[in-house]
């Protein structure tokens, strides 16, 4: 019998790892990612008792024993969705963990930080605007980090003085974006893979007047262009620029 074309067979697979209680990384970057890529979830392990700080000095060695979780799935990716490890370390020491994390798995490993970095560089902007809703240290970790990889920050906005990522609404990211005013030649880096940022980014689309790279969307952006992927309608509609590289 001649059955028609499959309308829900993947055309890649694309694995996510992230941290147990984040709940913005995986719906946003089904949306972020082309319809017909699957996009297969595990999570790092819960631990309990610890700090932020705590757990992101732990994550780097449960990363790599978490991909054995994906068993014999057979995925074209690995997408690390957290960014708060790589912001404790040199961005050439991160990108060497990303090549050892590819080169074990047999896969291209995309951490958020990397694919951040990698968007940045696409858009050619060489001042950054960090849009934090990290605590005061680990904002100040972000700051040295993309200071080291070259970029020019020309400003800070936290979002809160504590860690609220996870709870953060996309009405509070949209006004916390409406109070910006960046350079002309800057971008806006909404950091942190557990923010709601979708709704806020397309909201404001062309009243900002940068382009906007958010964690999520770095990962969706450097995921397609490995896999030779197009950009989808919600890549396209947050970051435009970005967009037309792929």
């Amino acid at each position: 019998m001649n059955w028609p074309e499959p309308r829900h067979l993947p055309t890649h697979r694309i694995g996510l790892l992230t941290p147990s209680a984040n709940p913005a990384v995986e719906p946003e970057l089904r949306d972020l990612l082309p319809p017909r890529v699957a996009l297969h979830v595990t999570r790092l392990p819960v631990m309990p008792g610890t700090t932020l700080e705590q757990r992101n000095a732990a994550y780097p060695a449960a990363i790599a024993e978490s991909f054995g979780d994906f068993g014999a799935l057979a995925l074209d990716a690995v997408v690390v969705g957290i960014t708060g490890p790589s912001y404790a370390q040199p961005p050439e020491e991160d990108a060497a963990l990303q090549d050892r994390l590819g080169a074990a798995a047999g896969r291209p490993v995309l951490l958020a930080a990397r694919a951040i970095a990698e968007s940045l560089a696409a858009l050619g902007r060489p001042k950054l605007l960090l849009f934090s809703p990290y605590p005061g240290w680990l904002t100040e970790r972000a700051e040295r980090y993309w200071r080291a990889a070259g970029l020019e920050l020309v400003e800070s906005y936290k979002i809160s003085d504590t860690f609220r990522a996870y709870e953060l609404s996309p009405e509070e990211v949209a006004d916390g974006l409406a109070k910006l005013a960046p350079p002309a030649d800057c971008a806006v880096l909404l950091s942190g893979t557990g923010m709601p940022t979708i709704d806020a980014m397309g909201w404001m689309a062309g009243r900002i007047g940068v382009p906007m790279v958010s964690s999520n969307l770095a990962c969706a952006f450097a995921a397609s262009r490995r896999l030779g992927l197009r950009a989808s309608a919600a890549l396209a509609m947050c970051c435009p620029e970005l967009a037309e590289k792929l």
